[in-house]
């Protein structure tokens, strides 16, 4: 039997070293929404990069991402891969990277959303736009080309030929119902010095053809312009790897990291529902171990993650246990206004991701009672640092439990 149990081991022991283990990150359970992971900015092998439609969703699977934006460079002189031959002449056109990205993501149930990069601007100034949920990228590449060649042909500058292709290209993406994004403002290749609202946003801003901006990119990180500019013309917030390379070349897993993720918070699981939360601005973003968003939202996050249990309170001191669901650590800091000026807890305290504390609260003069402090409820308030509602201003929470004996 020994013999036999051994080898049974033996055989099933490849199938365990390959077993695929799901990276996602822990949500809580929201009331009244269902929190949607997702990437807004991935290429494929049809413009610019190496890996295959299927091997984008395969990494989301693994992620346990609930969608992804195939969004290939959709201008001619981005279609490297196209140009060069690769595909041996085989029939592809821009729309082809989703087809396949969809049709391998049902095994998933992973949500695929139909998109393309408009890619202008070159090095005068930063004009790559994500149009989302789009029905034909060829579309909005002869748009903005045909655009771009009708200023050339009127003797218009390589500006202005740019600026003509992106309002083109966009206005295209719009007829078509696509929502619209503007990616990486903060690239060093068209913002070298410093991130910039050129004109050209103001004009596509009031052409009602901008929904969102990117805020987080996996190459050029968190952009604190970009999210001031969401928070201030109330646009959305997104991320995206923008990969241009093989997950794992991106994301260190071995340390436990996790890739950039769009947070929707959806009314239903479906392409709608997301579309939906998207044009409402119902969205966060998480990244490096930081919450961007709608202070309501995060506030609304925070609250669900964040559970206080085991609460005793005597006449001189509060004790309660706080503990963490999520997979977002909470650093948070003291706020001192009002009552909570009369008490006395910790000033700041890191909650990791599953981690359970015992906090106490006593008033200013610990020996002293609440009572003969003034103190007639205990009141805690914090800030959640890594919980940004706009550029340094993170969320502040408050929780106020009765006193016995007073």
């Amino acid at each position: 039997m020994k013999r036999i149990l051994t080898s049974l081991c033996l055989a099933l022991l490849p199938f365990a070293a390959f077993a695929v283990v799901p990276h996602r990150q822990t949500m809580p359970k929201v009331d009244g929404y269902v929190l949607l992971l997702g990437d807004c900015h991935i290429h494929t092998v049809f413009s610019d990069d190496t890996s295959w439609p299927t091997t984008r969703v395969d990494e989301a699977a693994y992620d346990g991402l609930d969608f992804i934006a195939i969004t290939d460079h959709c201008d001619t002189r981005h279609q490297k891969m196209v140009n060069n031959g690769t595909f041996n002449g085989a029939k592809v056109d821009r729309n082809t990277s989703y087809e396949i990205a969809a049709a391998a993501a049902k095994k998933y149930g992973i949500l695929v959303v139909h998109g393309a990069e408009l890619t202008r601007g070159n090095w005068m100034f930063p004009g790559h736009f994500n149009t989302l949920f789009i029905k034909d990228g060829n579309r909005i590449a002869i748009a903005a080309e045909e655009a771009a060649d009708k200023a050339k042909a009127e003797g218009a500058d390589a500006k202005a030929q740019e600026e003509a292709a992106i309002l083109a290209g966009l206005a295209e993406a719009r007829a078509q119902g696509g929502y619209i994004q503007w990616n990486h403002p903060d690239w060093e290749r068209q913002a070298p010095n410093e991130t910039v609202w050129w004109p050209i946003h103001s004009q596509v801003l009031d052409a009602g053809l901008l929904d969102g901006i990117e805020i987080v990119n996996r190459f050029t990180g968190f952009d604190p312009e970009a999210f001031h500019w969401c928070v201030e013309k109330n646009l959305n917030v997104s991320a995206g790897t923008d990969c241009h390379k093989p997950m794992f070349q991106l994301v260190d897993y071995e340390k436990g990291e996790y890739r950039p993720v769009t947070v929707a918070f959806a009314r239903e699981r479906s392409l709608e529902g997301l579309r939906e939360a998207m044009d409402n601005r119902r969205c966060c973003v998480i990244a490096d171990n930081c919450m961007y968003g709608p202070e309501d939202l995060l506030k609304l996050f925070f609250e669900s993650a964040f559970e206080i249990s085991n609460v005793k309170c005597s006449a001189k001191k509060c004790t309660f246990n706080i503990r963490n669901t999520s997979s977002l650590p909470f650093v948070i800091t003291k706020a001192v206004d009002g009552e909570s000026s009369k008490v006395s807890y910790p000033r700041m305290t890191i909650v990791n991701a599953g981690e359970e504390l015992s906090w106490s609260v006593t008033g200013i003069n610990n020996t002293a009672s609440f009572a003969s402090q003034g103190v007639e409820e205990v009141t805690v308030s914090f800030y959640v640092q890594n919980l940004l509602c706009d550029v340094d201003k993170p969320i502040k929470v408050s929780y106020t439990f009765p006193v016995k004996g007073n």
